[in-house]
């Protein structure tokens, strides 16, 4: 048994992928589950970029739209707990929202709880096919001191579905 698993999200097709393709090959349960979702902090950037001119408190409209990200992102987790629940054989989920760059809070988090592995799909929101890995997890492998699990979430031509 796993005593504690990160599992990072950002809500993709390929982190669906990943959790239905560990459902399908764990036999094990998992001590605790982390359930991680990273707000990019460029897209805060981003959502203010041009618009900071119109309001008069721009530190506040930043914080009001931190909270408002964090909600949302809190509210897809907490409608993923069952199915997180069945596929990791667990009743601990710890949902987490954290802001800044995905990878750098992927191992600061993985850090912070202890965990025992980190499970990463190979590619997530920028799936492209002709990676071997997505930029998020290469970053997490080359900077974590803890074991990675990674399951491939995309097809080629000429795979089989196992």
């Amino acid at each position: 048994m796993f005593r504690k698993v990160l599992f990072p999200t950002d809500f993709s097709q390929g982190a669906s992928r990943a959790i239905e393709k560990f459902e399908k090959q764990n036999e094990i349960s998992i001590g605790e589950l982390v359930v991680l979702h990273v707000v990019d902090e460029g897209i805060v950037e981003e959502l203010m970029n041009g618009y900071s001119l119109l309001y008069e408190n721009t530190e506040r409209e930043i914080q009001t739209i931190r909270k408002k990200l964090q909600e949302k992102a809190m509210k897809r987790l907490q409608k993923e707990v069952e199915t997180l629940r069945r596929a990791f054989k667990t009743e601990n989920i710890k949902p987490l929202v954290r802001f800044g760059f995905p990878w750098e809070e992927i191992v600061k988090t993985a850090e912070e709880e202890d965990v025992s592995l980190i499970l990463l799909p190979s590619h997530g929101k920028l799936g492209f096919s002709h990676e071997i890995l997505g930029s998020t997890t290469v970053r997490v492998l080359r900077k974590t001191r803890r074991p990675v699990l990674i399951i491939k979430t995309h097809h080629e031509e000429g795979d089989e579905e196992k």
